[in-house]
């Protein structure tokens, strides 16, 4: 018997599968972030101990045949070393190969089964992923919410915000989602409002996309533009990695919380000819699909994909 370890690590949470070459998944465990750019090696190392250790509390296998790890902050040739050191470290067995690539990985793989292709995730930011089939590997934005993350559910939160103070100062006309903004906060005034998104994350705006759906539905036309404006940033991505395939068409996975949203999803992709990925399994599936390497296969994939809640 063959174990394998998974695991897709995000500046979120982290979440870890272990499961055998029988495709049968023996445990599933979800922690904190590792991202190595945002955290210690102190902390990074507290978070696997306390992933491992429920991940293996019901088996507990002599050897782990791989270990894939996609991890944000991955990139850099020498915070890969020291994953792969902390990985080395804490894992409660001895491990063949460990192999630690970006977490955007895992998002693509969870579409196409390893094979090339590109992938747009779109949720609290944005970033687009490519691989080519030689190998070739790329990414496009993802430059963070000071200077990036056009299209994500930070961009429309803030566009949100913005307008409701600005209705609040008379500068544009009250509508249906400023009155949504502020029952959405439990607020009076929009003024009350300062103190409770200065200095909280970029969640307290991406959380607000909802917000921004329902008020679209309603027809609430800054709604409507602020969706319009997110689509077009979401397409450019779309359009810029494809770009880098030349003339064929890659296969292209949309993977984040943003593409749950049809209307969204139909505005973004309704200029292209391809049919589109949306995956039903977790990032962490591609992390199984990377740990198994040549040893997958399709009737092993399907196996382990039933296995996730649809």
């Amino acid at each position: 018997m063959r174990y394998y370890v998974a695991i897709d690590g995000g500046g979120t949470k982290t979440d870890a599968a272990l499961f055998d070459d029988g495709g049968r998944l023996i445990r599933r465990a979800i922690g904190g972030s590792t991202n190595i750019n945002a955290l210690t090696e102190e902390e990074i190392r507290e978070t696997l101990r306390s992933l491992f250790a429920e991940l293996f509390a019901d088996e507990k296998p002599e050897a782990i045949t791989r270990c894939f790890a996609g991890m944000a902050g991955a990139d850099h040739p020498v915070l890969n070393d020291r994953l792969k050191a902390l990985l080395t470290e804490t894992l409660p067995a001895p491990c063949g190969d460990i192999v630690i690539e970006n977490d955007a990985v895992n998002a693509l793989w969870s579409g196409t089964d390893g094979k090339p292709g590109l992938v747009v995730i779109a949720g609290t930011g944005t970033i687009t992923y490519g691989r080519k089939a030689d190998g070739e590997s790329f990414r496009i934005g993802g430059w963070g919410h000071l200077i990036g993350d056009e299209g994500s559910g930070y961009a429309i939160g803030k566009e949100a915000l913005r307008h409701a103070l600005r209705v609040h100062d008379g500068r544009d006309s009250p509508s249906l989602l400023y009155e949504n903004i502020k029952a959405h906060f439990k607020i009076e005034a929009m003024p009350d409002v300062i103190p409770l998104v200065y200095g909280a994350g970029k969640s307290v705006f991406a959380v607000l996309v909802p917000v921004v759906l329902r008020a679209a539905d309603a027809g609430d036309p800054t709604a409507l533009r602020i969706l319009h404006s997110a689509a077009d940033d979401l397409a450019e991505l779309i359009e810029a990695g494809c770009r880098r395939f030349g003339d064929k068409p890659p296969l292209v996975v949309l993977a984040g919380g943003l593409w749950r949203s049809e209307r969204l999803r139909s505005l973004a992709t309704e200029r292209f000819k391809q049919t589109f990925i949306v995956p039903e399994v977790p990032p962490v599936y591609g992390s199984m699909v990377g740990a198994l390497g040549s040893d997958g296969d399709e009737k092993l994939l399907d196996r382990l994909k039933r296995q996730f809640d649809p």
